[in-house]
C-alpha cells in the first residue's frame, strides 16, 4: 500500500473477505465477448484519506474488466450512505490482483466494504 495525499490519515487494512464463488451451473451465457463474470466482497478496516490498495483474486488478468464499488459500514458490516464520501478511481487490473485508488473523504478513519465484479 502507498500511500497518495495523507496527512493525518489512517491506512485501511483487510478484516475479512467473502471467497470467489463458482459460477451458477444454472445461469445463462450473457453473450458477446464476456465468458464470465466473478464477484467478490472485502470488508476493511478503518481507514481514512487517499491511497492506492490491491486486491487479489486469482481470476483477474491483465485484460479483465473490473469494477469495484466502496462503501461505509456499520458495526455489522452492512452497507450505508453516511456522510463521508468514499471514491474510487484509477482501477488497474493485473494477473491475480487489481490495484485501485480509494479516497475516503473524512477526518476520522471509517470502515468501509469493497466489492469488486470482474468481467472475462
Amino acid at each position: 500500500m502507498t500511500t497518495v495525499n495523507s496527512t493525518n490519515a489512517v491506512t485501511p487494512k483487510f478484516e475479512k473477505v467473502v471467497q470467489e464463488g463458482a459460477r451458477d451451473a444454472g445461469a445463462e451465457a450473457i453473450g458477446g465477448n464476456v465468458g464470465e463474470v466473478w464477484r467478490s466482497a472485502q470488508w476493511w478496516s478503518p481507514g481514512n484519506g487517499a491511497w492506492d490498495l490491491p486486491i487479489s483474486l486469482s481470476v483477474i488478468n491483465a485484460n479483465s474488466t473490473v469494477v469495484i464499488t466502496a462503501s461505509e459500514v456499520d458495526g455489522n458490516g452492512n452497507r450505508f450512505v453516511g456522510s463521508a464520501p468514499f471514491q474510487v478511481d484509477n482501477i488497474a487490473p493485473g494477473n491475480g490482483v487489481v490495484w485501485f485508488k480509494i479516497n475516503i473523504g473524512w477526518g476520522s478513519p471509517l470502515p468501509m466494504r469493497t466489492d469488486v465484479t470482474v468481467f472475462n
